[in-house]
C-alpha cells in the first residue's frame, strides 16, 4: 500500500455506481483508503435531491421555490402545517445507497485485488442538512429529528456493511459559519459549539463505527459558499472535533479544503501558517484538499511543500477540496489523474 493516500470526497459525474467506482480505482486504486459510491443519484446537486425526496415523502414542503443557481439563492422549505417532524418521517436514503453499492464494491475489490479500501458513504451532518433545508429558525425547531434520522441511517449502514464501511460526515454549514466568525477568538468559540453536534452523531452511533470528517466550503456550480482568509477556521474546527471525539468510534481522517470551488489553493505561505497548530490524534489522517484544475502540477507541488513545511511532516493524503460531481466529466477525470500525480510526485520529494 502506497504511503500517501489519495482521497476522493464522494460525488463523481458518472452514469452508475459501477462506472464511478471504476474511474476512481483506475486512477488511484492502490492509494485509496476508502472508495466512495460516486453518489450518482445526487452528484450534481449534492444535498438538493435529499431535500426534494423529503418533499416527495410529505415530510417537508416548498416555502419558496428556486432553481438553486447559487447556495444563497436556494429553495426554502418548511414542515407542512399540522405535521410533526420526527426521525421516522425522514428517509434520508443512505441505507438504500449502501445496499445498492455493496455488491458493486465487493466485486470491484476482487477485480482490482485490493483488500484494504473500505466503502465510503457520505452523509451531510444533521446541522448542515437542516440548515440548508429549513434555514436558521427551522434548524432550531427541528434539528433533533434530523439528528435522530441521521443516527438511524448510520446504524443501518453499519449493520449492512459492518467494518467494511467508513461514514464520512460532511460539515459544510459548520465550516462556513466558523469561517465567518474570524477573528481568532470568535472562530474558536464558534468551532467548539459546532463541533459538538458532529461528535454527538458519532457518539450515538454503534461502537466500532468507522468515521471520517469532510470539512466543506460548498461547491454548487463550482462556486464555494465561503472563502478562507487563512486556514485558521479549518484548524479551529478540526481541533474542536478531535478534542471532543468519542471513544470507540475511530476517526480515521479529517479532510480540509485548501481551495474553494473555482478558486485554487493560494501560493501564500501565510495562508497555511495556522496549520502549525493542527492537533489531530496520531491515528487520524489529515487529507489536504489542494488538488485543483487551474494550477500546473508543479504549482500544486509547491503548495504541498508549503503545507508540509508548516505541519513539519508529510500530509497523509491529498484530495480535491470537494466532490467532483459538480465538474464536467473530462475535468473530473483529469482531477482523478492529477490527485494521483501529486500524491506520487510529492512523496518522492519528501
Amino acid at each position: 500500500m502506497s504511503s500517501r493516500a489519495v482521497h476522493f470526497v464522494g460525488s463523481f459525474p458518472a452514469e452508475s455506481t459501477d462506472a464511478a467506482m471504476r474511474a476512481m480505482l483506475d486512477a488511484a486504486g492502490p492509494r485509496l483508503r476508502t472508495v466512495p459510491t460516486g453518489e450518482t443519484r445526487r452528484y450534481e446537486f449534492y444535498i438538493r435531491p435529499i431535500i426534494e425526496d423529503l418533499v416527495s415523502q410529505g415530510a417537508l414542503e416548498v416555502k419558496r421555490p428556486s432553481d438553486w443557481r447559487t447556495s444563497r439563492d436556494r429553495a426554502r422549505h418548511r414542515v407542512p402545517k399540522g405535521r410533526t417532524l420526527t426521525a421516522e418521517s425522514l428517509d434520508l436514503g443512505y441505507r438504500r445507497e449502501t445496499d445498492e453499492a455493496l455488491p458493486v464494491f465487493a466485486e470491484l475489490r476482487r477485480t482490482y485485488q485490493l483488500s484494504e479500501p473500505a466503502l465510503q458513504i457520505g452523509m451531510p451532518t444533521d446541522f448542515t442538512l437542516a440548515f440548508i433545508a429549513l434555514g436558521v429558525s427551522g434548524l432550531l425547531r427541528h434539528r433533533r429529528a434530523f439528528a435522530d434520522a441521521t443516527v438511524r441511517e448510520i446504524t443501518a449502514v453499519r449493520e449492512l456493511a459492518g467494518s467494511d464501511v467508513v461514514i464520512q460526515l460532511e460539515a459544510t454549514a459548520e465550516l462556513v459559519l466558523t469561517a465567518t466568525a474570524q477573528p481568532v477568538h470568535r472562530s474558536v468559540d464558534r468551532a467548539i459549539g459546532l463541533a459538538r453536534g458532529i461528535t454527538d452523531l458519532a457518539a450515538a452511533a454503534p461502537a466500532g463505527t468507522r468515521f471520517g470528517v469532510h470539512l466543506c466550503l460548498g461547491s454548487l456550480h463550482n462556486k464555494a459558499r465561503a472563502t478562507l482568509r487563512d486556514t485558521r477556521p479549518v484548524v479551529d474546527l478540526a481541533n474542536a472535533i478531535a478534542r471532543q471525539w468519542p471513544a470507540g468510534r475511530p476517526l480515521e481522517f479529517v479532510h480540509a479544503p485548501l481551495a474553494a470551488g473555482d478558486t485554487p489553493p493560494p501560493a501564500r505561505p501565510e495562508f497555511y501558517a495556522p496549520l502549525a497548530g493542527l492537533a489531530l490524534d496520531q491515528s487520524t489522517a489529515f487529507y489536504a484538499g489542494l488538488v485543483h484544475d487551474v494550477p500546473t502540477e508543479q504549482e500544486q507541488l509547491d503548495v504541498l511543500s508549503l503545507v508540509e513545511d508548516v505541519l513539519g511532516r508529510p500530509v497523509d493524503g491529498v484530495a480535491s477540496a470537494c466532490g467532483l460531481g459538480r465538474r464536467p466529466r473530462p475535468v473530473a477525470d483529469a482531477l482523478l489523474i492529477r490527485a494521483q500525480q501529486v500524491a506520487a510526485a510529492g512523496e518522492s520529494n519528501t
